[in-house]
């Protein structure tokens, strides 16, 4: 009975396998680490101009 998954006769699916996995969670850690850094960007601009809504409307009184 022939089997579906190739056989591991050179020895190279290990090391095919490490690379590809470095390679995928590689790539997963940049888009998360760009995600992170795009969010802090976001939060201290709605800071900054919360606060000078805040300035700006206490000058008008």
């Amino acid at each position: 009975m022939k089997y579906l998954f190739p056989r591991n006769e050179s020895g190279f699916l290990l090391p095919v396998a490490i690379v590809l996995m470095f390679v995928v969670s590689g790539v997963l850690l940049y888009f998360v680490t760009s995600y992170a850094s795009q969010m802090n960007i976001y939060e201290m601009l709605e800071s900054h101009y919360i606060s000078a809504t805040i300035k700006k409307m206490e000058s008008q009184r």
